[in-house]
Parts: structure tokens; sequence; C-alpha cells
């Protein structure tokens, strides 16, 4: 009679250990991370050649690096409105930097580094970084999740006079 017992109670035991038939251990999420290989640098290319867009859901909204002639330049474009004229809209084109030297992802060109190389050799006060985040949010009262991607972008401009930082994040969709 005990030997069925124990043998119930083995089974019980390790069906809560994860030691089931199939023998797979759980995994953690959080030490699931993607790593980019490497990244490639951006060659001279046409001038006005977009590297990267990304809309914002406001029309005509949007973040853009564009091939320079003598590097590249991160701007943020937005639709205003003529303060003495209520009908006109005019594209305001604040530069958020220019830059040398952009490397790109080689999995995904929307994930890149822009920064100035200054005079001496060392890279200046002037970046510009993307990172892909992918998110997972769990619907309140549910145990269902709901997995999305962004697109974060730090500007960072410590010359005199700038802004020293700003961020964006895009919905992954929106960029490219």
């Amino acid at each position: 009679m005990r030997s069925p017992l124990r043998f119930s109670a083995m089974i019980l035991m390790s069906a809560l250990l994860g030691a089931g038939c199939d023998g797979a251990q759980p995994q953690d999420p959080m030490a699931a991370t993607e790593v980019v290989p490497e990244t490639a640098e951006v060659k001279q290319g046409a001038v006005g050649d977009v590297l990267l867009r990304c809309d914002e859901f406001q029309g005509g909204t949007h973040l853009e690096v564009v091939q320079t002639a003598t590097g590249f330049e991160a701007a943020y474009v937005s639709e205003e409105y003529d303060p003495w004229d209520c009908r006109c809209t005019y594209m305001k084109r604040e530069v958020l930097g220019q830059y040398h030297q952009c490397r790109k992802s080689t999995v995904d060109p929307r994930i890149m580094n822009c920064f100035r190389i200054e005079p001496t050799g060392t890279t200046g006060k002037v970046v510009l970084s993307t990172t892909r985040v992918q998110k997972t949010q769990m619907v309140i009262g549910s145990s269902q999740t709901v997995n999305y991607s962004e697109l974060s972008v730090a500007a960072i401009n410590q010359d005199p006079g700038q802004t020293p930082r700003r961020d964006y994040v895009f919905p992954l969709n929106d960029c490219q």
C-alpha cells in the first residue's frame, strides 16, 4: 500500500518542480536579450537622402536624419500655424544636431548612432542614438498580455545655446 502512495507523491513533486515528460525548464523572460551583432558605417550618399524618418500621429510632424554635403543632420519637423494669418501653415524645421559619422545596425537600419568627431579626434558632444524597445503589457483585470515595439531616440547636443538633450519615442511601425 505504501508503494503506490510514494509513486503518486513522486509524480506530484516532479510536476510541481517542472520535470514533466518533456523535461523543459521554464525560461526567464528577463534573461532573453537580443544582441545586435555589428554595425556598419553609413557611406557618403546623395545630399538629401533620408536615413531615418519617424512620423508622429499628428499630421505632418516627424523626426528625420538626412544626408548633407558635410555629413548628416537630424531635425524635428513640425507644421506650425502662422500667428498673423490663421489660414496659413508653414513647416518649422528644428535642427537637433549635425554629425560627421553615422553607424547603422546590420540587423535593423532604424537602430543607429550618429556622432560628431572633434578636431582632436575624439567623439564630440553632439550625438544621436536610437534604440528599439520591446514592451509587454498586461491588460488590467485580465491575464492577457500585449506586446509592442517602440523606437527610442535620444538627441544630445551640448553645444552652447542648445537644449542639452531631447528624447522622443515613436511606434516602431512609424519609422522607416
